[in-house]
């Protein structure tokens, strides 16, 4: 009956949800179960070698065994008790079954033998984990996690595989449910969120968000720039409030109308109007948002009064700069700079935070993406990438490829006379061994290939 009752707690509590397990075999143990789940509690290793125990949920008695005999079990309908392991296990978990439970051990005398208690905790368990992001105005990527049920959860975020560092956060830490990534950011991010029952992740893909621009459109033939895959906002008017009607026209097709409010925007799953400021938004464009834009004023009468046009130009941001340097003939520096993505790309140097001079050029300009410098030039080097709609830099320092000496500093030098040193120790070291090697050979008084080697040889035979 033991066995058949055992069974049907263990089917039961599969159906139900999270299963854990607690050591409680050490005094003011601390165990955790998931609601509306199931919980093994180890109690002791064995029962044969005690003739009576029984175990009591906020001073009052639970369980109750004598002689391997279970003679009370008060929630045995979702419990039962394994003497031949001591696990006791607790099915379809809630609230009420946080507590403290004791467990009292007695010999044949009935005289109390051992006692030690253990706190039994329950959480809700985490369900699902959901996971939300959005790009913010300059290129930043802000990424919020939440998760459905679960009882105090802990938040932590991995990129690729790893914890996320601090070089790729701009605030807050890998502890929080909200964090913002610096721009150019990209992988698999995974939140994962877990209490002390449960542990679920999500993982999403993240690309590099685009960089946001703004553009004041208020001037008619004002020419904006927006970044591929970022955001635009246009300052179109600095109030509508004294704007009776007005629509905004690209390529003559009307994509906006305000009339008190906003009653047309073909575009509103990625664009935005904020009559408060008169700034209109674009989000995620894409090249096809390129052209003309006109915009139509009308007063309570019907007639226009004003047109404004704009022309929105999309550029691909330059997203990374790479710089590679040789030393070329006569002790002269070759340096390339070059871009990943980027539309239009201008290049310019500086030297130790200053622009690059002609008296420091062999050939290219401060607007090329190759220059050669001269001898004798070193510093910290930086080449900047830019276009309309990004600005990125990249740092390098530089030293002097002199013919005599090619490789930099002191640290060079002091290199070189150590490697000349220890070149001129071991060579005097191998005179010396041939020396003392050639003294060691017994020098005969007739070499052996002498005349008269030769007779003495011919008259033995």
């Amino acid at each position: 009956m033991e066995a058949v009752l055992g069974l049907m707690v263990i089917l039961l509590g599969l159906s139900h949800g999270v299963e854990t397990y607690c050591d409680g075999r050490q005094d003011g143990a601390q165990c955790y179960g998931a609601l509306g789940g199931t919980v093994d509690i180890q109690l002791m290793d064995s029962t044969s070698e005690i003739p009576r125990y029984q175990l009591l949920k906020n001073l009052l008695r639970i369980l109750y065994v004598r002689e391997k005999r279970i003679l009370s079990n008060t929630i045995e309908y979702r419990a039962v008790f394994f003497p031949s392991n001591g696990t006791f296990r607790i099915n379809n978990l809630s609230r009420n079954d946080s507590g403290k439970y004791t467990l009292e051990t007695f010999d044949s005398d009935g005289r109390m033998s051992d006692m030690w208690t253990l706190q039994l905790f329950i959480q809700a368990p985490v369900t699902s984990v959901l996971m939300v992001s959005e790009c913010l105005s300059q290129g930043e990527r802000k990424v919020s996690c939440s998760s459905e049920g679960g009882d105090s959860p802990q938040y932590s975020w991995t990129l690729d595989g790893r914890t996320l560092t601090d070089a790729e956060f701009l605030s807050v830490n890998n502890e929080d449910n909200i964090i913002i990534l610096k721009q150019h950011i990209s992988g698999h991010l995974v939140c994962s969120v877990k209490n002390n029952v449960t542990d679920v992740s999500k993982e999403q893909k993240i690309s590099a968000c685009g960089v946001g621009t703004y553009c004041d459109g208020r001037q008619d033939g004002a020419q904006c720039y927006g970044a591929l895959g970022g955001t635009v906002d246009i300052q179109l008017m600095d109030s509508t409030s004294e704007k009776y009607r007005y629509q905004l026209l690209k390529n003559s097709l009307i994509i906006l109308y305000v009339r008190n409010k906003v009653l047309y925007n073909t575009i509103e799953h990625r664009a935005l109007f904020f009559p408060s400021n008169g700034k209109f938004r674009i989000s995620n464009l894409s090249r096809k948002d390129s052209g003309d834009y006109i915009l139509q004023t009308f007063d309570s009468d019907g007639k226009s009064s004003g047109v404004r046009t704009l022309q929105l130009f999309i550029q691909a941001p330059v997203t990374s700069v790479l710089m590679v340097s040789e030393c070329q003939f006569l002790g002269q520096r070759r340096v390339s700079c070059s871009s990943e993505g980027g539309d239009s790309p201008q290049y310019s140097w500086t030297l130790d935070g200053r622009t690059l001079t002609d008296a420091e050029l062999s050939s290219g300009n401060n607007e090329s993406n190759i220059i050669t410098l001269k001898q004798h030039i070193s510093g910290d080097l930086v080449c900047s990438v830019r276009n309309n709609v990004s600005d990125v830099s990249k740092e390098q320092s530089i030293c002097t490829c002199d013919i005599s000496l090619p490789i930099c500093g002191l640290r060079a030098v002091v290199v070189i006379v150590l490697l000349i040193g220890i070149s001129i120790y071991f060579t005097w070291k191998k005179k010396k061994n041939e020396k003392v090697e050639a003294s060691a050979v017994p020098q005969t008084e007739f070499p052996e290939n002498s005349v008269l080697m030769v007779e003495m040889r011919s008259s033995a035979t």
